[in-house]
């Protein structure tokens, strides 16, 4: 019986061998899908950390040059701290200067401030305040007026804004309720939309995008029914956050949502603006694989870009250097590399193209550049075993190529240059990985 057991388990792994070894990855540059927007990140807390500390320089360089943000995602303090940009004005100058590009700016609100609030406070949820009855829109809508033109003072300009984070999530910290459409006990995320979009529009000559409803995940029927009842031509983009409508334990069984959601709203550009959870790297990058290919998201961003015990870079107390458990008071997180074979590549005008492989273990996703002169490669291998891959690449001429590979196992390498693509286009993608192949060429 034993014998017959290691005969058919020597079977199946042969088998599995045989099929991978022939396994073929198609690219087809003509037929197209979404514009990237590009990757971005969040310093909505804990900004005060990183301009005091010693290594700020090297931080800049590992946040920003390093991972090729396009989007910085900021909190609205206006009204809630003494002035704006105390320590972001530093953070986007720093940004655009180790970029040596301008990045793009999204100021979400987590609520607006205390007089503003049903209960006088900027945490534990409430919702706007009435007076004579009716909630304070005009106010609300005031509010932001003066919020980006502080900002402007202050050196930040926002290209876009989302004007209620999570507003069907009640937090202890800070946070505002809007329910879909207005209640007795609850000002309407719809109403408050209309507000902000008509007094930006009669204010300013160029107003931010707006962005919404950034909900709290999709799929769900609130989720549904904030797009449902808000004016959508009041909006650039759909946006939202993941921790509702999947598992990150499993990003398969977010396609459903992600799908329904890209088929419903097919016109209109799609932004994941915030999701993080747990160390794991190549969840990370199989979740942005769907947010890609399964939504087809323009814009795609982790939460917490720094943080004092998580985050993209985890930063240590400058304050109490005795405390570090590094060398420099910070360093990368697994899922920092993860982000990485996408951010690092990936960028504001690359188009999504057609991508597929017979093994949808492995997954695959492809975008060309605006001048159609590179071409970059993401795959992930979500399999306990390796993968051998051949790449047929058809309508682009390869003159460069580079290949970078993270190993998310105990031990396992990240971000490894593995040299250049071979005249076979063959790839091995170990147990677990993710791999970028970056294409420099022509049609």
């Amino acid at each position: 019986m034993k014998k017959i057991f290691l005969i058919l388990l020597l079977f199946m792994l042969f088998t599995l061998i045989v099929f991978s070894e022939q396994n073929e990855y198609y690219i087809d540059i003509n037929k197209r899908y979404q514009v990237m927007e590009g990757f971005g990140a969040s310093i909505a807390w804990y900004d005060n950390l990183l301009p005091a500390h010693p290594n700020k320089e090297e931080i800049y360089d590992t946040i920003f040059k390093e991972l090729g943000l396009d989007i910085l995602r900021l909190q609205n303090w206006y009204g809630k701290r003494d002035r704006v940009g105390q320590y972001t004005g530093e953070i986007v100058r720093k940004a655009e200067e180790f970029l040596g590009r301008p990045v793009k700016i999204l100021i979400s609100s987590w609520s607006p401030p205390e007089e503003l609030k049903s209960n006088n406070d900027v945490e534990n949820g409430g919702t706007l305040k009435k007076e004579n009855g009716e909630y304070v829109y005009d106010r609300f809508a005031d509010y932001w007026y003066d919020s980006l033109m502080a900002y402007e003072e202050a050196g930040i300009r926002a290209d876009f804004i989302s004007i209620q984070n999570e507003p069907d999530y009640k937090a202890s910290w800070n946070s505002c309720l809007f329910m879909p459409e207005e209640t007795e006990e609850y000002a309407g995320y719809d109403r408050a939309l209309e507000a902000v979009y008509k007094k930006l529009h009669s204010e300013m000559e160029n107003p931010p995008k707006i962005l919404g409803p950034e909900t709290i995940g999709i799929g769900y029927p609130e989720f549904d029914k904030y797009l449902e009842k808000m004016n959508l031509d009041y909006i650039y983009g759909i946006a939202h956050h993941l921790y509702r409508g999947g598992s990150h334990l499993n990003p398969e069984l977010f396609r459903y949502n992600m799908n329904q959601l890209r088929d419903r709203y097919a016109g209109i550009p799609k932004f994941q603006t915030e999701f993080e959870r747990g160390d794991n790297g190549l969840n990370t990058a199989w979740l942005i694989h769907n947010s890609l290919v399964e939504e087809d998201v323009n814009a795609y961003l982790y939460w917490d870009l720094i943080w004092d015990n998580g985050g993209l870079v985890v930063i240590e107390n400058p304050w109490f250097k005795y405390q570090w458990r590094s060398e420099k008071g910070f360093y990368r997180s697994e899922e920092y590399y993860a982000f990485k074979h996408y951010s690092g590549f990936i960028h504001e005008g690359y188009r999504r193209v057609e991508s597929r492989g017979s093994n949808n273990k492995v997954k695959i996703s492809a975008f060309l550049s605006p001048a159609e002169d590179e071409l970059i490669i993401v795959i992930v291998n979500t399999m306990i075993f390796e993968e051998n891959l051949k790449l047929s690449i058809a309508d682009f001429q390869i003159e460069e190529s580079e290949i970078y590979e993270s190993v998310f196992v105990k031990g396992g390498e990240k971000f490894l240059e593995k040299g250049s693509l071979n005249n076979e286009k063959r790839i091995t993608a170990p147990a677990h990985s993710v791999i970028t192949v970056r294409l420099k060429g022509r049609r």
